[in-house]
């Protein structure tokens, strides 16, 4: 049975092994996400239960992928990682449970403040971004049982997955493509992994990473947080690898105009598209956003982001409480099955602040006295525009429950969170109602035929009409409005060559010349031609739908 995102589960499908699923919070591309009781466990120890989708259940590369990312993250014992609790299998399904953190993601944070137009005070800024710097140091450092370093490379350093927790601890997640000495799956040939915007050069050209490469990521994560403006985001994979590898990055203080010299200077080396020219460690990244507003405070402590959530974003704390609410009800006893489960290392004492598992975290109501630490519109600390193609992306905790316990697996958990958009929308569409009935009106009468009327000149590219007296017998009707849209979908490419040449087009193998009216989506693409003796041409491309680009015949 499949169950919607934003969902209660049915109480006759939550049994899944040692675990009770309470609700479900998303879908990603690998996996569903789960938020999961142990069975016979407190109402309010709850967790996160990240289960691999059924389709991909026999796909040896993903469930080994699965498993490398539940035994990588269960060795980082760190208080600003989410920690893994255990990694299994049950009725053919593998999952793993992992610690459920009370909080609201960094992009979802950015994309607010974008909307608002507002920016972040620089405290605020270092603070997240040194927690960051700390849990990523503790991954870089991690060592095998044999004591040998374990090289880890996260290589999806983004805003989606830093979360800022409702006790002000900051959390780096997910490792499902993380690397490590010893990983047993492999990146299938000629695909990158993690998100564009937040790529290092040397990841978009395929060399080996290190350390370094998610020092660079992260690193524009605090641009992006600085200004409230995507940095390296473009309309196409191509034009965004372009623009990290080539272009000029803007000027931070054209943003941010009272940006502290120390800052500015460790956000400049941090981006360095040499790795040579970068910090060599996340913690000496660290060290220097640290002194740069040391001047000014401080980076902001646990306790001001704290102060933070529960003052600026009040209402998302609220709609998070809502699932733990949910959580505390009780559920019928169910019938245990046994679940083939491996638990790593217990989390060490001194690791475990900011653990949500067994403590009542949430901030009730603003603590009063405490200035906010977002900046208005028309601070003096730069102007604002709104992040260029923000994306929202997605977030694991963003369902809301309702007050009671309910049965219907269709109950929407955004309900309460959504009236106010659902009201609008009506408006809207409302509006839009009655003006498509006065278009329509006008259009009818519009078209009512006059004495007399001249038909429009035919356009000179086309075919002459018939004669008039002389109608077409069974013509064939013309295309469709469906039609239409399908053709602009794509445009042609055709190519052809003096001698035997194999295509490439965006790194994918095509075939041999001559190749014509090969269907390509509209956009930039990079074409590759090989030729006699391996010899090479590059050609970069734009295809507009619904037309022919030939770019005639490569001479060798």
């Amino acid at each position: 049975m499949t169950i919607p995102a934003g969902t209660l589960v049915p109480r006759d499908a939550r049994d899944f092994g040692s675990y009770q699923l309470i609700a479900k919070l998303a879908t990603g591309g690998m996996a569903e996400i789960f938020l999961a009781r142990p069975t016979g466990a407190r109402e309010r120890d709850v967790m996160v239960l990240k289960r691999i989708l059924p389709h991909l259940a026999e796909d040896e590369h993903f469930v080994t992928m699965f498993r490398d990312e539940a035994d990588l993250a269960s060795k980082l014992l760190h208080k600003n990682v989410c920690h893994v609790h255990a990694f299994g299998e049950y009725s053919g399904t593998w999952f793993i449970s992992m610690e459920y953190l009370h909080g609201v993601p960094l992009s979802r944070l950015m994309t607010r403040l974008s909307k608002a137009g507002r920016m972040l005070d620089f405290r605020v800024v270092a603070g997240i971004i040194v927690q960051a710097c700390e849990g990523l140091h503790a991954a870089h450092e991690a060592r095998g049982p044999d004591g040998q370093s374990l090289n880890v490379v996260h290589r999806d350093v983004s805003p989606p997955n830093i979360m800022v927790c409702a006790d002000g601890m900051v959390k780096l997640l997910d490792f499902g493509i993380a690397k490590a000495r010893g990983a047993n799956s492999r990146t299938r040939t000629g695909t990158v992994k993690g998100k564009n915007a937040y790529m290092s050069p040397e990841q978009i050209l395929g060399k080996s990473l290190d350390r370094r490469s998610d020092v660079f990521a992260l690193a524009v994560v605090m641009y992006e947080m600085l200004a409230i403006r995507r940095l390296f985001h473009r309309d196409s994979d191509f034009l965004t690898f372009k623009a990290i590898t080539e272009e000029p990055i803007p000027e931070i203080r054209e943003r941010r105009p009272d940006l502290p010299h120390g800052m500015r200077a460790a956000l400049l080396q941090a981006m360095a598209r040499d790795p040579n020219g970068r910090f060599d460690t996340a913690l000496a990244f660290s060290n220097a956003i640290r002194n740069s507003v040391s001047t000014l405070g401080g980076p902001a402590s646990p306790a001001d982001l704290a102060r933070l959530l529960s003052t600026d974003f009040a209402d998302e704390m609220a709609a998070r409480d809502e699932i733990l609410k949910a959580a505390e009800e009780p559920a019928p006893p169910p019938i245990p099955r046994p679940a083939r489960i491996t638990l790593p290392p217990p989390l060490p004492p001194q690791a475990r602040s900011g653990e949500v598992g067994g403590k009542d975290l949430r901030i009730s109501g603003p603590i009063d006295g405490v200035p906010s630490m977002i900046l208005s519109q028309g601070s003096s600390r730069g102007n604002t525009a709104p992040i260029a193609g923000a994306q929202e992306i997605l977030d694991l905790s963003h369902a809301v429950l309702p007050d009671s316990w309910m049965v219907d697996p269709h109950t929407d958990l955004l309900r309460g969170h959504r009236l106010r958009s659902i009201r609008n929308a009506a408006i809207t569409v409302a509006v839009l109602a009655v003006l498509g009935v006065a278009i329509f009106v006008f259009t009818t009468r519009v078209s009512e035929p006059a004495p007399q009327a001249v038909a429009p000149p035919q356009p000179a590219d086309t075919a002459a009409a018939p004669e008039a007296d002389d109608p077409p017998v069974d013509a064939a009707p013309g295309p469709t409005r469906d039609d239409i849209i399908a053709i602009s979908r794509y445009g042609f490419f055709s190519i052809a060559a003096t001698a035997k040449t194999q295509i490439y087009v965006d790194n994918n193998k095509i075939g041999d010349t001559p190749l014509t009216r090969l269907p390509l989506p509209p956009g930039p693409h990079k074409v590759r031609a090989v030729g006699p003796r391996g010899k090479t041409k590059q050609i970069n491309i734009t295809i507009y739908g619904g037309r022919d680009t030939d770019e005639g015949t490569i001479t060798w």
